[in-house]
């Protein structure tokens, strides 16, 4: 009998990554390599968590410009440099960063073009499995960490799990008429680290466990 899922996983590892990193995470590349090393799973996305920057201009998703990525706890300067050559390069002058005292630059403007926004985000797994015994199998393991785990599709091929981090943080942080202050990015950046540290902490603990057992148990 043919085995669909087998050549399915085994055509789709050997695609080209297209991540906008265009390979593995290091943090979470031996979570990656213990579950596509099993028969029953492989895969499909994977992040181990990033601090971005990125600029929306229009209401569509896949209209943004990407002003900054990092897999790891940012610093102040690094956010606001960051933000300097954005606006250098497209032509905007602002005074970065802005002291608490400017009250009159602090009121939200109403467009959704050009809004900037400071995203702490997560670890995220995407992995297809060959079954729903097999799906149920990978939840039961996740879940010992991460409580946001479930099934997003089911084909007759095939069962998608997601795994996501519990820790993030999303918000806007200057639009045309609008920047936060220096106390308000300074106030974001140690949440969000604080919040990488603790969804790294938590990769680690799932690493451990799928160390310990192998996944024998979902094997």
């Amino acid at each position: 009998m043919f085995d669909h899922f087998t050549k399915e996983k085994s055509d789709f590892l050997k695609k080209k990554d297209k991540s906008k990193k265009g390979s593995v995470d290091d943090d979470i590349k031996e979570i990656v390599d213990i579950i596509n090393s099993k028969k029953d799973y492989y895969t499909t996305s994977s992040c181990a968590g990033r601090i971005v920057l990125l600029e929306i201009k229009s209401k569509r998703k896949d209209e943004c410009d990407w002003i900054f990525i990092k897999h790891d706890k940012v610093k102040f300067n690094e956010i606001v440099e960051s933000l300097k050559k954005h606006y250098d390069k497209n032509n905007r002058t602002r005074e970065l960063p802005l002291k608490v005292s400017k009250k009159e630059e602090t009121s939200f403007g109403s467009t959704a073009k050009n809004q900037i926004w400071f995203k702490q985000q997560p670890l995220i797994l995407h992995v297809a499995c060959r079954n729903l015994d097999a799906a149920k199998k990978l939840l039961d393991v996740s879940r010992k960490i991460f409580r946001r785990a479930g099934i997003i599709g089911i084909t007759n091929r095939k069962v998608m799990v997601e795994i996501i981090g519990d820790e993030r943080l999303e918000t806007i942080i200057a639009d045309k008429n609008f920047v936060a202050d220096e106390s308000y990015i300074k106030n974001l950046i140690k949440y969000a680290n604080e919040n990488f540290f603790e969804n790294k902490r938590k990769s680690e603990r799932f690493l451990k466990i799928l160390r310990k057992i192998h996944i024998t148990i979902i094997d």
